[in-house]
């Protein structure tokens, strides 16, 4: 991991993007933020400024390489949040509070969690990243923003964010995806030792209200749907994403 922004003082807030994406999706809402935090917007291996680094394909390897990022309060947004709460269950002096924005701890559906996304999703991702992977992104893009009211002008804001910065590695990518198809931490929910607050998108399509409360009853966390909101709700939802952080915290 590499932090490749920080910015405002106070409690220090490490802030995770999710698959495909970099930190400079969070560039605006930082601002906001950082009246408040002393933000950390940080790339993931394989992405962004970061995108040389390989990306592991154990989720406890990547736990290894946040060790040097400060300890403090862990934000992380929809596969970012699955790299943030394994952080805190396996490295929990690290983590002081846990924030899952739109992020789950089991991506894809399962008998025991049943509001997961459907695996054949990240399948077709996976067979488009070997023609195209530029073009997977921006079909991945506009499901971020799908059921949202300004669907065109958030993708718009997306795109203009995520090629504004080098395309993530296609291996780092394909790695991604099998650590969402994979990854199930929903048993370990009960071990979190630090407060959380799970914050979901009423119209999120791709993590969906029902599996982030889901899990936030299973590891006695805060709760709260931001209504109006699809997968991306710090781009226009962002001070009402505060309010709630705040009280929080």
């Amino acid at each position: 991991m590499k932090i490749v922004t920080s910015l405002g003082q106070g409690p220090v807030l490490n802030v995770l993007h999710g698959w495909g994406m970099n930190a400079h999706l969070f560039d605006d809402w930082s601002r906001q933020l950082a009246q408040h935090f002393q933000i950390n917007l940080i790339d993931l291996p394989g992405h962004g400024l970061n995108h040389n680094q390989p990306l592991p394909a154990d989720l406890d390897d990547i736990a290894k390489l946040g060790v040097p990022i400060p300890k403090g309060i862990w934000l992380g947004w929809s596969m970012g949040g699955m790299v943030a709460l394994n952080q805190a269950l396996h490295h929990a002096d690290q983590v002081q509070a846990l924030i899952m924005l739109c992020a789950t701890p089991c991506f894809v559906s399962r008998p025991h969690w049943p509001a997961g996304t459907d695996a054949q999703v990240l399948q077709q991702f996976g067979r488009e990243l070997q023609q195209d992977v530029k073009k997977t992104i921006q079909t991945f893009l506009a499901l971020e923003v799908m059921g949202a009211k300004d669907e065109r002008q958030q993708l718009r804001e997306l795109k203009e964010k995520v090629f504004d910065r080098p395309l993530p590695d296609a291996q780092a990518l394909a790695t991604g995806l099998d650590l969402l198809a994979t990854v199930d931490l929903s048993d370990q929910l009960k071990n979190l030792q630090m407060p959380s607050l799970w914050l979901s998108g009423r119209r999120d399509r791709l993590v969906l209200p029902a599996a982030m409360e889901q899990a936030a009853a299973a590891s006695q966390g805060e709760y709260h749907m931001i209504r109006g909101a699809s997968h991306a709700p710090f781009l226009h939802q962002g001070d009402e994403l505060i309010e709630h952080i705040l009280a929080f915290i």
